[in-house]
């Protein structure tokens, strides 16, 4: 990133082979959509380009590029006006079963996707950073913007939530 804060901007196509996978797949488990996912995962090596001279070599790489598709995507669901929002959360609901399909293959994964879309936005993030994309807690905090241990504690909470979730699901399937 130094070499591209520096000018050498076709050193950046080395960190997007490197990082466009995993910040694609935060965004598919955030949005639940290929074509958007797609479309800001692009929008953030674009603004990782543009706004490279704000890099600092003191903070760790990745936990900047996430901070990078974290206001992406806050500024595409920003977009949206509240009435597509809501239908938005619908379709997702009622497709959630397609979409698990793309990303996983087992029913396991499949009710821990379904049940981790039931989180409230801040919760979902969390534990897709944390667990999913397996950031360290220090990362995550830096990305979000809260204190490490206060996280560590929001992280507890949120994997007590999802699997209360999951539980209540089981339970009530059969």
């Amino acid at each position: 990133m130094l070499n591209v804060k520096s000018g050498k901007i076709s050193e950046a196509a080395l960190l997007f082979d490197r990082y466009q996978l995993p910040i694609f797949n935060y965004f598919l488990s955030l949005n639940r959509n290929r074509m958007l996912a797609d479309d800001l995962t692009q929008n953030v090596f674009e603004k990782m380009i543009k706004y490279s001279s704000s890099y600092n070599d003191q903070r760790k790489f990745k936990a900047w590029l996430f901070t990078i598709a974290r206001n992406v995507n806050n500024d595409e669901y920003r977009k949206k006006v509240p009435s597509e929002r809501s239908e938005e959360f619908c379709e997702i609901k009622s497709e959630a079963n397609n979409a698990h399909e793309l990303m996983e293959k087992s029913e396991k994964s499949q009710q821990l996707m379904a049940a981790i879309n039931l989180l409230p936005d801040i919760e979902r993030e969390i534990i897709v950073l944390t667990k999913l994309q397996k950031l360290k807690f220090s990362e995550v905090a830096d990305i979000i913007g809260m204190n490490e241990n206060t996280l560590k504690v929001k992280s507890h909470r949120c994997m007590k939530k999802l699997r209360s979730i999951l539980i209540n699901d089981i339970r009530y399937e059969y």
